[in-house]
């Protein structure tokens, strides 16, 4: 944010003072034991100000006694203001705080006086009042001077600002002092009616800047023993672009050819709005351009979620993301997660559930609308030899079941082709609903079987 100010002297007089009406004193002079009563004010105003300036006027209302004040009245004629306070606690000294501005307009006596005015009832039906006033002096403006410079700037970047002081007033001004605490500068010299100097200096941004980086610059001379003053202000943001990626994957263990989401969260965790974001996976590739934002502010963020398949092994995922300040200063970060690919589980052979039945991860198996318990299955693989076509095939299918619920890869060789058994044992289904156990086919049905049988048997028998 940037502040360009032509001010006056902002020194700050202060008029303090705490008046208890005659009332009151009274109260004190006969409550001695009770403690003290009144109330607090404080005024403070700009002591120097121009025709058309804006004064800033601070009004302090507090309560210094050891009673409670209730229904405290705040007035100020000049600034019509009036204000209640329903109560201040005893001992309360940081009180209450009021800031207004008034302009300064061509009427107005000089040195301008305004007076503020409080009354207040204690605890103890003790009433008192206090006021003060604040002056400030209108000056004749002789001098102005103007401050710019860059909007923004990160630290180490030279920044370049711009004074011009000038000579306004109807007379010349010898020893004029122009002053630049921040960038070093000083310069002395006069000025005629109408004349100004343009100074073009350049500071660099240290490390340990403020931000904004604010900085003043002054004017000074005495005409006739007066003090001529006037200064201005040029605020510089300081750019610290900043990026926040975070990557997460469910589930993060697997088995192989099966689906995981991964989630990337972008956030920008700077104090720079940033643009041209751009958002890579190293799996995916560029996110798609709707769920990248034209802009992002600080604090904010954007998602981007997707599906994959893994393959057979572990692997790590990386999402990068980028962004430019208004000033073209990348920001950039990146995130990573593993994948954990849980190795591959090899089907086992009708012989092996024949003869492992504490293995089994299941106590029955189903075929169509027929359920076989763990002990019928066995009696069918223990037939596997039979010549009914059924039979062969119904043992195989009880080993390929078996070898999908404990987690066996689903895809197998058979020739030169992949196939996919999950499709195989839906087509085992359908056939021996047509043809049940024991119903031993001839012909085109018996060939079909003897099909389904072989895919069966090639994958419960691959190699690992």
């Amino acid at each position: 944010m940037k502040m360009n100010i032509s001010a006056k002297l902002a020194i700050v007089i202060a008029a303090v003072v705490l008046i208890v009406s005659p009332i009151a004193y009274a109260a004190i002079a006969n409550q001695l034991q009770a403690g003290l009563h009144g109330v607090g004010l404080l005024k403070t105003a700009d002591a120097f100000a121009y025709i058309g300036d804006p004064v800033t006027y601070e009004i302090k209302v507090y309560n210094p006694s050891e009673f409670d004040l209730l229904n405290i009245n705040v007035t100020d004629p000049m600034l019509g203001f009036e204000e209640s306070i329903p109560i201040l606690e005893a001992g309360n000294t940081t009180g209450v705080t009021f800031t207004l501005q008034r302009e300064v307009v061509s009427t107005d006596p000089n040195p301008l006086m305004n007076t503020v005015s409080v009354e207040a009832v204690d605890t103890e039906g003790v009433y008192s009042t206090a006021s003060t006033q604040a002056i400030t002096t209108i000056a004749e403006k002789m001098l102005d001077i103007t401050k710019t410079g860059p909007e923004f700037a990160h630290v180490g970047d030279a920044v370049t600002y711009s004074i011009v002081v000038e000579n306004v007033g109807e007379s010349d001004v010898a020893n004029v002092t122009v002053s630049d605490d921040m960038l070093g500068f000083s310069w002395m010299g006069d000025l005629s009616v109408a004349e100004s100097n343009v100074f073009n200096l350049t500071y660099v941004v240290p490390r340990n800047a403020s931000d904004p980086l604010t900085n003043l610059v002054t004017a000074y001379a005495e005409v006739n023993q007066t003090a001529i003053y006037a200064e201005s202000e040029w605020s510089v943001d300081i750019l610290h672009p900043r990026l926040s990626v975070n990557k997460t994957v469910e589930p993060r263990e697997v088995s192989a050819e099966k689906n995981v989401t991964f989630t990337i969260e972008v956030s920008n965790t700077g104090d720079a709005t940033l643009y041209n974001l751009t958002l890579a996976d190293s799996l995916y590739g560029e996110a798609p351009a709707e769920t990248i934002p034209e802009m992002l502010a600080p604090e904010e963020s954007f998602m981007w979620s997707f599906n994959a398949t893994v393959g057979n092994q572990c692997f790590v995922n990386k999402a990068t993301a980028t962004g430019l300040d208004a000033l073209g200063k990348k920001a950039c970060d990146s995130d990573k997660v593993s994948v954990y690919v849980k190795p591959k589980t090899c089907p086992l052979s009708k012989g092996y559930w024949k003869n492992h039945p504490e293995d089994w991860p299941v106590e029955e198996i189903e075929v169509g609308n027929v359920t076989y318990t763990k002990r019928e299955a066995i009696k069918i693989l223990d037939s596997a030899n039979s010549k009914d076509a059924t039979n062969m095939l119904l043992a195989q299918y009880i080993a390929a079941k078996l070898n999908r619920v404990r987690g066996a890869t689903s895809v197998f060789k058979y020739g030169h082709k992949e196939i996919n058994v999950d499709t195989v044992i839906v087509d085992v289904k359908i056939f021996l609903g047509r043809c049940p156990l024991g119903t031993d086919p001839r012909g085109d049905a018996r060939q079909e079987a003897l099909g389904l049988k072989d895919l069966l048997d090639a994958y419960n028998n691959q190699s690992e």
